[in-house]
């Protein structure tokens, strides 16, 4: 049986293929940042989506990365058990992911 947020993955969020390697060098830019979110056990869901597991200030749990058609990312926070913890942060271009992440699991800004 699939869990619910893999249906969710693949009717929802899932909008095309990218390299999860690229989104990585994003998403490390700055180790230091990176490094503050417990980030640990990067996994690349079928070329479209990077899923990793984070233990920030404000989030601990999963966080989804997908690539829109139109080119910019979505990010989707998830609990340990796979369920959705907010809506997903949509329209996030490529040099603005590592800043955007940051605020949603380690800092108190408005993202």
């Amino acid at each position: 049986m699939k869990s619910h947020f893999y249906v969710i993955f693949k009717e929802e969020l899932a909008q095309r293929e990218f390299d999860p390697r690229e989104t990585m060098q994003w998403l490390t830019r700055d180790t230091v940042v990176t490094m503050s979110w417990g980030f640990h056990s990067p996994k690349n869901w079928e070329n479209k989506g990077l899923l990793f597991k984070v233990n920030g200030a404000l989030h601990k749990g999963f966080v989804c990365i997908t690539l829109g058609w139109n080119d910019t990312y979505t990010v989707t926070l998830l609990n340990n058990q796979y369920n959705l913890t907010q809506e997903p942060i949509t329209d996030i271009y490529c040099d603005e992911l590592q800043y955007r992440v940051d605020i949603l699991v380690e800092t108190k800004e408005t993202p």
